[in-house]
């Protein structure tokens, strides 16, 4: 093979390999933006009315995790945002990923980045299970 034929084989090459490249990264940036980033194997999220005997399930939960440490319901910022509204704030499926995946959640989703950033303290991981999340939405759903 001629080099002229060997210059314009690498250049196409070169061409194709930049092609996929910014795809896979438009790729990557299409996923970050979705919500939420981490898949959190959460039960659907709750319709209807609220189920008072999970919610106060969820609201020890919430005691005995130690939620209380860096949250508050209404009264204010602490080391973590007020939760007030959150449910109205947030979807499900990233309230329970946030709350099951803390770490994965900061790595790759883009408002949990945001959350890093302006409290400036991680979110820490309390081995919250798919049902305990579900409990704790389900008080911070009473509580708005």
């Amino acid at each position: 093979m001629s080099s002229t034929r060997h210059l314009t084989l690498l250049v196409a090459l070169a061409v194709v390999a930049g092609c996929s490249s910014e795809q896979a990264e438009e790729g990557q940036t299409s996923q970050e933006t979705s919500q939420p980033a981490v898949e959190s194997n959460a039960p659907p999220a709750p319709a209807g009315e609220i189920d008072q005997e999970l919610a106060a399930l969820g609201e020890g939960l919430f005691q005995s995790k130690g939620c209380v440490a860096c949250h508050t319901i209404g009264k204010g910022r602490l080391t973590g945002p007020d939760l007030q509204g959150v449910t109205d704030r947030r979807e499900y499926g990233w309230m329970t990923a946030m709350m099951m995946n803390p770490d994965s959640m900061v790595k790759a989703d883009p408002v949990a980045k945001q959350l890093l950033a302006e409290y400036m303290t991680p979110m820490l991981s309390l081995a919250v299970t798919a049902e305990e999340a579900r409990a704790i939405y389900e008080h911070l759903r009473r509580e708005q």
